[in-house]
């Protein structure tokens, strides 16, 4: 297995990151922000700042942070051979919770999110231990 696969991922900053996007994200639907309040502004820091800014800000930051990992991996020789198979999974799983934003109840319930969740809390990494076990046992 290569060296790579055995670099940690610091899990925790994994979830401040994402926990952060959703409170953001929890507050603007719980703040009833319409298309129309797009141009309210407030100063922060001695400047004009519309609810536009901020919305757009929300996530051209995080775009530009990470291009800013990326540079930071290759300036420390750490680039990415491949795209990891937990990265794919973050971002699927990110992926299929945009689709939910906004959409009509029931959603999630009929598209089989429940069956999902399932699989991943009691499946998905017993049977990944197990597996791997067994590949233990055969060295």
């Amino acid at each position: 297995m290569a060296d790579q696969h055995l670099k940690a991922t610091d899990w925790m900053m994994v979830r401040q990151m994402m926990n952060a996007a959703i409170d953001f994200c929890e507050k603007v639907e719980a703040s009833g922000c319409r298309e129309s309040d797009r141009a309210a502004t407030t100063i922060a820091n001695g400047q004009a700042v519309s609810v536009q800014d901020v919305l757009t800000s929300a996530w051209t930051y995080p775009e530009a942070m990470r291009y800013a990992i990326i540079r930071q991996r290759h300036e420390s020789d750490d680039d990415l051979a491949f795209v990891r198979d937990t990265a794919r999974i973050l971002t699927a799983m990110a992926a299929a919770c945009a689709e939910l934003c906004g959409s009509k109840a029931g959603t999630a319930e009929a598209a089989g999110v429940a069956k999902m969740l399932r699989w991943f809390e009691a499946h998905a990494g017993e049977t990944l231990t197990a597996a791997l076990a067994t590949r233990s046992q055969k060295q």
